[in-house]
């Protein structure tokens, strides 16, 4: 069975820090998130808003996202690594900076209910 994820959809605090937010989020941010117990990889994407994935359906209003493999499958394992993620918060070993747009900023924690399918071959 596939691992939870959680998915952050963030922004950076203006158009005047977005270079610093992403050196921050890039750079300091996923390298420290990826010390919290629970977490087997971190990726970071720039939404791309310039192609409709279909005619009438528009994206998320934030410019990046972050994808976080989880350790476990269950709600059980979701609330263990938010309650380490808090706590590393709190101990300072993951900071958060003030470039990060926290007024606008989603996080949402995901289970897997089916296995993965690869793609059909085309006949």
């Amino acid at each position: 069975m596939p691992k939870a994820l959680m998915l952050a959809f963030t922004s950076p605090a203006s158009a005047e820090v977005e270079e610093e937010y992403n050196n921050w989020y890039s750079g300091k941010h996923l390298p420290d998130l990826t010390h919290v117990p629970g977490i087997i990889s971190a990726t970071r994407y720039k939404l791309d808003k310039t192609i409709e994935a279909m005619p009438g359906i528009g994206g998320d209003a934030r410019q990046y996202m972050a994808m976080y493999e989880i350790e476990g499958n269950t709600q059980e394992d979701l609330a263990q690594f938010a309650k380490n993620l808090v706590e590393a918060i709190n101990a300072g070993r993951v900071d958060i900076s003030p470039t990060l747009d926290m007024v606008n900023i989603s996080a949402s924690f995901l289970l897997p209910i089916t296995e993965t399918m690869p793609a059909a071959k085309a006949v």
